[in-house]
């Protein structure tokens, strides 16, 4: 399972669209929070910036909607990861989750250590690395 987020009010526009930059916040909270969850030591000297991002919005995401940000590893590299990350809108229907594709990112991130980009930790490449085995 990947991370969810509810759309509230504060995400959308006066017609109850969710806005456009709302879904790269989403994928950054799901990635941010893999880190949390492995137990890495995640603070502001080491970290990762986003380098490249291209997106594609296929469906728009409304109030109230429940949303599932699914992250997987495309490539390790010395000092980078590229992502894919999809956001589906989540519905339940007769005891059955249904997912229907809104978003879809492929992001590619620095590792920072120190205030500079640095070779990768590989502890952090693994904690990605299994998610491709999820």
């Amino acid at each position: 399972m990947g991370f969810r987020v509810r759309i509230y009010y504060e995400d959308t526009d006066s017609g109850g669209i969710v806005y456009h930059s709302n879904y790269i916040k989403f994928c950054e909270r799901a990635r941010s929070e893999i880190v949390f969850n492995s137990g890495i030591e995640f603070t502001q000297s080491r970290h990762f910036v986003v380098t490249k991002l291209e997106a594609s919005y296929i469906k728009p995401a409304v109030l109230g909607d429940i949303l599932e940000v699914k992250t997987k590893l495309i490539k390790v590299g010395g000092a980078s990861l590229t992502l894919a990350q999809d956001i589906y809108k989540v519905a339940d229907i007769k005891g059955f989750s249904q997912m229907e594709l809104l978003f879809r990112a492929k992001v590619i991130v620095g590792f920072i250590c120190d205030g500079r980009l640095s070779r990768l930790d590989p502890k952090f490449a693994e904690i990605f690395t299994k998610l491709n085995q999820d």
